[in-house]
């Protein structure tokens, strides 16, 4: 396990050999030093997919709850402080509070917790923990859109990659040549991909490939 000091000193050595991003910050774009992760570094982030995206879900004609909300900006969130170099997500953070507006935020936050404590459970009580979920993310996930999304973007390669232009279709035809010769799915799918595109390409096949075998029975 590294010691933060190690830590530093690594974050500071791989500052000075890589060149700064120019990133997006609210339309104004800013040098960064961002690095690209490796396959290990993702996986321990967590388990997600480029395939199906936060943006998919909110198009699959479902609604969207909050807590998926949460644990989507959370990912976020932990990809970019994996990526960033320099400045570092601590040192940016520090930099983005707003003293009045977070003190408002957290004074709000202790209400409705009350407010809800002392609540029966029931639709009540479900509203106001989504209320105070919501006002949670006001307070902790501040960074700029296009700066989350530029980063996340170079972190993860996709621009270097083809998983963007992966369908459902494609997967499922490369499920069903892979079935057919008891392959990987990822060998039927001809691109240019990750080792961590190919494990998602394998992942969102089988489900895809029994998701449609099974509406045909």
């Amino acid at each position: 396990m590294q010691s933060k000091k190690e830590f530093a000193l690594l974050n500071f050595i791989e500052a000075q050999l890589k060149p700064a991003l120019m990133i997006p910050w609210n339309g104004v774009h800013v040098p960064v030093i961002v690095r690209e992760l490796r396959y290990p570094e993702i996986r321990a982030i967590g388990d997600f997919s480029l395939i199906e995206t936060f943006s998919d879900m909110m198009t699959n004609k479902r609604k969207v709850t909050v807590a998926e909300m949460i644990q989507y900006s959370e990912l976020q969130y932990n990809i970019v402080k994996a990526a960033l170099v320099s400045p570092t997500y601590d040192e940016i953070m520090s930099t983005c509070e707003y003293p009045l507006i977070a003190e408002q935020v957290k004074k709000e936050i202790a209400l409705l917790q009350t407010e809800i404590d002392n609540l029966p459970d029931g639709p009540k009580a479900e509203k106001l923990q989504d209320d105070l979920d919501l006002k949670r993310m006001e307070y902790e996930f501040i960074l700029p859109a296009d700066f989350i999304g530029t980063i996340m973007s170079y972190a993860l390669q996709i621009d270097k990659t083809d998983i963007k232009l992966v369908s459902e279709d494609m997967l499922f035809e490369a499920a069903v040549r892979a079935n057919n010769s008891n392959g990987s799915i990822a060998d039927h799918l001809p691109g240019n991909f990750s080792d961590f595109n190919r494990e998602d390409i394998i992942n969102r096949g089988l489900v895809i490939y029994h998701e449609r075998t099974k509406k045909d029975k």
